[in-house]
């Protein structure tokens, strides 16, 4: 799994998303299936906007086929309706979903 942080730094929202395309790409030429981004669980202010317009960017993504599906870092619950419609929940790691980070997406390459 790779790991990226598109909001540490301070970015605005067109920086972050460029970052999570980058990220995508580069995930994708190393072969990997899950790409984790760090995109921050602010209820508001930048890393709210960020949080937003990087899951509008993954629901464009996927529905161009361009990434298999995602899901939040707090829908990794078994008993979240999300986490049970999820098909690729077996691709990531025990670790990961003991945590459920709520500032992390994970995305299915």
């Amino acid at each position: 799994m790779f790991f990226t942080d598109i909001h540490s730094n301070k970015e605005n929202v067109d920086t972050a998303i460029y970052n999570l395309n980058q990220s995508i790409t580069l995930a994708k030429k190393n072969k990997e299936k899950i790409l984790c981004v760090i995109v921050g669980y602010g209820s508001s202010g930048k890393t709210h906007k960020i949080r937003n317009a990087t899951i509008n960017e993954l629901v464009s993504l996927k529905n161009n086929h361009k990434i298999k599906d995602f899901i939040c870092g707090n829908d990794l619950d078994i008993f979240s309706e999300v986490y049970q419609k999820f098909k690729y929940g077996s691709l990531i790691p025990q670790s990961e979903k003991n945590m459920c980070n709520k500032g992390a997406i994970y995305i299915v390459l």
